[in-house]
Order: C-alpha cells, then structure tokens, then sequence
C-alpha cells in the first residue's frame, strides 16, 4: 500500500510460446521465468498482491503456493497468440472481490530488473499524478536516420528534422520496454493502450533484455553467470 492507496501486481504467463516453447516455465537461476517476476513483486514495500495469469494449472499451482492471489485458470480466448494483455488484466480484475487503485504489469519476459528500492521509487512517481508509467530506455538508434522504402523503391524519411547536424546535437530518444507499467486500476479500459502509457521511468540499458529466442536465453544465463562468478570471487 501506498499512501493508503491499495496496489496488485499482475503477471501474465500463458503456457504457449512461438519462439520459446514453454519459456515461463523454463528454468533459470534455479526457478522458472515467470517466477522472477513473481519474487520481485513481492520484495515491493508497496505492493498488496501479486496474482499471476495463466493457462498452464502448473504455473497457477506454483503461484499459489509462493502466495500469489488464488485465480482460475484463463479462458483460451484470452491466451492465444492474439489476445491483448489489458483484455487479461481487466478480466482478472473483474473477478477479484478486493477493489485496487492501481495495477502494476510485470512481463515475465523482462528477468532482468533494478534492485527493489528502485521498483518502489517506480510507484512512488507514479503517484505523484497517478496518470500511467512505463518503463524506457534511452533508444541507440537515431530515428533521423530511419528510413521507410516507398513503393517505387526509393527510401523516405520518417522524421521531418535534418541529419545534417552534429550528432552530438541530436535530440534524446527514448525506447519502450515491457518490464514496469503501472496504470489505475478505476480507469483501466479496453481502449487502454499500455505502450502510450504518459510518465516515463528511465533505466540503463542492462535491464532491457526481452527473452524471447533462444539467444535472448542464452544472453541471460551468462549475465548470470557473470554474476555469480563475481559472487564467488
């Protein structure tokens, strides 16, 4: 709880994946993907309750167990490969008894996050005009320098701004990522787009690691490995 403002963190973990089969159950650093997530949330000093969302009753049990809200699994039509995360949130919101002010989204593809008092520091802005927050990181490619291809093949700009200026002088951009967005729970609706959420929280580039294919797997145990190897020295 936050100034008296009650808050539910909310993992989706459905059992399909294209790329990565099974890749919230898979294990790494000695608990399945989806569970880091899980952990996370509840190292908050502020987060009431953490639910998970799944169609895997082996993810469930595992949640229940660590003390996760007790649900039902999700409807199918809400775990193929093209349901939205906000129609999830709503329908497992919709189901609780308990009213939250706001619902914070951790995408267990996002392991990789900054120590908790930084999670808290995410909140604690969050509030101070409680619109919605995401996650970002500062973009490593210009969008001066994108380029679209016109159907008669020719390459067309999508930025209006000259790249014929030092590129010290570009202006900053900054890149979306899944791990942290925070919304109100009273106005969440399916016309929410949670990548157009308004506050930004910056965070170095270490934590925008996706899995999603075998190399993001692979990148993710070494930096674990790493890790520990510093641990061990």
């Amino acid at each position: 709880m936050y100034q008296n403002k009650k808050i539910i963190a909310y993992i989706p973990a459905r059992a399909g994946s294209k790329r990565l089969v099974h890749k919230n159950k898979r294990e790494v650093a000695g608990m399945p993907l989806f569970m880091h997530s899980v952990e996370y949330a509840f190292k908050s000093l502020y987060i009431d309750d953490v639910l998970v969302s799944s169609d895997d009753p082996e993810i469930l049990k595992t949640a229940h167990d660590r003390g996760c809200v007790v649900n039902n699994l999700r409807p199918p039509e809400l775990s193929n490969d093209t349901a939205r995360i906000i129609d999830g949130i709503i329908y497992e919101l919709s189901l609780l008894k308990q009213e939250y002010d706001a619902v914070v989204l951790l995408q267990p593809t996002y392991p990789v996050r900054p120590p908790a008092v930084v999670f808290d520091e995410m909140i604690g802005k969050y509030f101070t005009k409680e619109t919605s927050l995401v996650t970002v990181v500062e973009s490593l490619c210009q969008p001066e320098f994108i380029r679209s291809v016109d159907p008669c093949g020719k390459l067309q700009k999508i930025m209006k701004e000259s790249t014929d200026i030092r590129r010290q002088d570009f202006k900053k951009y900054y890149r979306i990522i899944g791990s942290v967005y925070i919304n109100n729970a009273h106005k969440i609706s399916t016309d929410t787009v949670l990548n157009e959420n308004e506050i930004p929280f910056i965070l170095d580039q270490k934590y925008a690691l996706d899995i999603d294919t075998e190399k993001d797997w692979q990148i993710l145990e070494n930096m674990i490995k790493k890790i520990n190897e510093c641990f061990v020295a």
